[in-house]
């Protein structure tokens, strides 16, 4: 029994002293990982302290020039007329003669006669509406002396009395009147009818159509071709809304004109804006007129430059420093920076840009986006641009 005790207690002791050799074990095991990432660490960071800088990226550069500078704005239109005039008659009949400038293509001068309709049964018109006027005038001659007699006769029996209206035969003098005006009406009518048979029209003009003829029978109010008046001509250019508002006022401007790629050596006014926008490309259209429109059909295309308004002083660039649709890329204390600049006009390959700080100068070739904030190396710097 007391074996047995003894043997209890040694197992006792001895478990409680692996419990204690196990503690301890972990204990150093977790000093070793604490020195270990300690020791690690500060090896790192000392690696990353001495890691050397990424090498500069290389760029050109331009340092701009402050100018002032004109707007201007090229556009392409149309010749158009505002409206084609018939070639019709007012006054039925046979045409007896045709003028050579009454062919498709051919110029007319104001009042000159195209074509003539035989005239003699207006002619006779004219005569009758005569005679029916100097009729008119015999019969209200008459009534007139008749009515007179009358206001004698009344006024020798009835001295003291007011004549009526019927002794003085009031109402028959207003019916010839009346007749008398009918006539006059009837002869200018007959004097115009006469006169329409000579067909002219009051405007200096070209003929776009002719199917008049010599002998053709021709009635009234039908076409028989189309002319237009070539002081009418006008040039129609669709312009954007934002270019519009660069010319703002657009009305009164000059422009100047080339047709068929020659020089700009024609010259026009802009006389008025399209009252709505084009339902398919949202352009309002701008209407020129030339100064000198014979040199001009109707149907040609013709390039436009139209000269906008002074801007402020502002700074010349070359469109490619544009990195989206307003940020330029600079070079401020030998690193890249990316700063936002306001564009006041675009003319091809430049930008007119309002004056901004561009440090040693703007980046004029392509850089990735990750070279911002690195240093720079200048490969070469441009004279400022003009």
């Amino acid at each position: 029994m007391q074996t047995s005790t003894q043997d209890d207690r040694t197992e006792s002791e001895k478990s409680g002293w692996v419990g204690w050799v196990q503690i301890g074990a972990i204990i150093a095991v977790i000093i070793l990982a604490m020195v270990l990432t300690s020791v690690l660490s500060s090896g790192g960071d000392r690696e990353l302290q001495a890691a050397p800088e990424r090498a500069a990226t290389p760029v050109q550069v331009v340092r701009p020039a402050v100018a002032n500078h004109q707007a201007e704005i090229a556009l392409t239109g149309s010749v158009a007329t505002p409206a084609d005039v018939t070639l019709s008659p007012q006054v039925g009949g046979r045409v007896v003669e045709v003028s050579d400038a009454v062919r498709a293509g051919a110029h007319f001068e104001a009042d000159e006669v195209l074509f003539r309709i035989d005239p003699r049964d207006y002619q006779v018109a004219v005569s009758r509406a005569q005679a029916g006027l100097a009729d008119a005038r015999s019969a209200l001659d008459q009534l007139e002396a008749e009515a007179e007699i009358n206001r004698a006769e009344w006024r020798r029996q009835y001295p003291n009395r007011e004549i009526t209206s019927l002794a003085a035969r009031e109402p028959q003098l207003a019916a010839a009147r009346a007749r008398v005006e009918s006539a006059q009406a009837d002869l200018s009518q007959a004097r115009l009818n006469l006169e329409r048979t000579a067909i002219s029209f009051p405007f200096r003009g070209r003929v776009i159509d002719s199917r008049i003829e010599a002998g053709q029978l021709v009635s009234a109010g039908q076409s028989y071709g189309s002319v237009y008046d070539i002081a009418r001509l006008e040039i129609v250019a669709p312009i954007a809304p934002a270019d519009l508002a660069r010319l703002a006022p657009a009305v009164g401007r000059r422009a100047e004109l080339s047709v068929g790629g020659s020089a700009f050596n024609l010259q026009g006014e802009i006389v008025r804006e399209g009252a709505s926008l084009d339902s398919r490309t949202r352009f309002i259209d701008l209407f020129i007129e030339p100064a000198s429109p014979d040199a001009l059909r109707p149907g040609q295309f013709v390039d436009i430059r139209v000269a906008g308004p002074d801007l402020e002083e502002g700074v010349m660039a070359p469109a490619s420093t544009l990195v989206g649709l307003n940020q330029v890329r600079i070079i401020r204390n030998d690193r890249i920076e990316e700063v936002e600049v306001e564009v006041l006009d675009r003319l091809g390959d430049q930008v007119f840009l309002r004056p901004f700080d561009f440090g040693q100068g703007v980046v004029t070739n392509p850089v990735p986006e990750n070279a911002l904030g690195r240093r720079a190396q200048i490969l070469a710097s441009d004279e400022p641009a003009q």
